[in-house]
């Protein structure tokens, strides 16, 4: 309650609290203690310890039904025909990626890597580093809100828009409200032409990631909330699945002792995970990857690119 500042309306609740912290501190304890590789993932007490999976799952995971995309999927990603990525990267090192921030009780994950993903390639075309307004991307883009969201479609209404606010002109609220669009200039950082479906592949992830910081989708399952460090492995996940609940942004990947691993920035403030980042197992072999990591990346092109 100290370390996160939580307050319980009434003793009842906290003592509901109480119990479900101590079945979540249960379950991470049983869970280190089946760990099968000194670099494999270690889960521990978040900013969620007080949260049942259930109501974590109502808040922040929903499923995102990408069918639409199944016909109109491009084959290969703008760069897998002549790739060659370095062994290591994390684009963090370059200056190209803002810092961690907190998308509350909205499930409004979709505008957090949306943003990410532009806010690095602006950096990469322009050599500024903007924070954008994902609270501009949740009032305007009609079709997404607290509970459902589509990245693709944010692309889509910025390019519309030409241009997005940033987050200094456009604070983020958390609750979608009326859209303000035509009232706050936009920065005019959306420099990218077209974006398109990367392929559903490692290397065609790799591939992109080596290019710039891609925003992707995967699934989230019951022990997510709880990861603290380490390589997750994905083993709750289901198995040979596309389907996702939670969108992300790849800002890097890497190796140790063999063990390959993507580095992912989250939007569940500093508290969750490595300062709110992730190491996700990479190369596992699975067709789309550890907890679908392969299936639903976006990557932002820009035409004339000089870099």
């Amino acid at each position: 309650m100290k370390e996160h500042g939580r307050v319980y309306k009434n003793v009842d609740e906290m003592a509901n609290k109480f119990k479900i912290f101590k079945s979540n501190l249960k379950y991470i304890t049983e869970t280190n203690a089946k760990r099968k590789s000194p670099h494999g993932h270690f889960l521990g007490l978040t900013n969620f310890a007080d949260w049942s999976h259930q109501e974590f799952k109502e808040t922040y995971l929903h499923k995102n039904d990408m069918s639409m995309y199944n016909n109109t999927m491009k084959k290969k990603n703008v760069n897998s025909e002549s790739c060659s990525p370095p062994l290591s990267l994390d684009w963090r090192s370059k200056g190209v990626v803002s810092s961690v921030k907190d998308q509350g009780t909205c499930g409004s994950c979709w505008t957090f890597t949306a943003a990410g993903a532009i806010e690095s390639i602006n950096a990469l075309v322009t050599g500024r580093l903007v924070d954008l307004s994902e609270q501009e991307m949740l009032d305007c883009e009609p079709s997404g809100d607290c509970k459902f969201g589509y990245m693709s479609k944010v692309f889509d209404w910025i390019l519309l828009n030409k241009g997005v606010a940033s987050e200094k002109d456009y604070a983020y609220t958390g609750v979608k409200g009326v859209c303000k669009a035509s009232q706050i200039p936009n920065s005019k950082s959306s420099t990218f032409d077209t974006y398109d479906h990367v392929e559903q592949s490692e290397n065609g992830l790799l591939c992109s990631v080596a290019y710039q910081p891609l925003s992707v989708c995967l699934y989230a399952p019951p022990d997510f909330d709880h990861y603290s460090h380490g390589i997750y492995d994905g083993s709750n996940c289901p198995e040979n699945s596309d389907e996702t609940n939670h969108c992300l942004l790849i800002v890097g990947y890497g190796s140790v002792d063999g063990q390959d691993y993507w580095i992912l920035k989250n939007s569940w403030g500093t508290n969750w995970g490595m300062e709110g980042y992730m190491y996700l197992k990479r190369n596992s072999g699975k067709k789309y990857g550890v907890c679908a990591i392969n299936a639903w990346g976006f990557n932002l092109i820009k035409l004339n690119r000089r870099d």
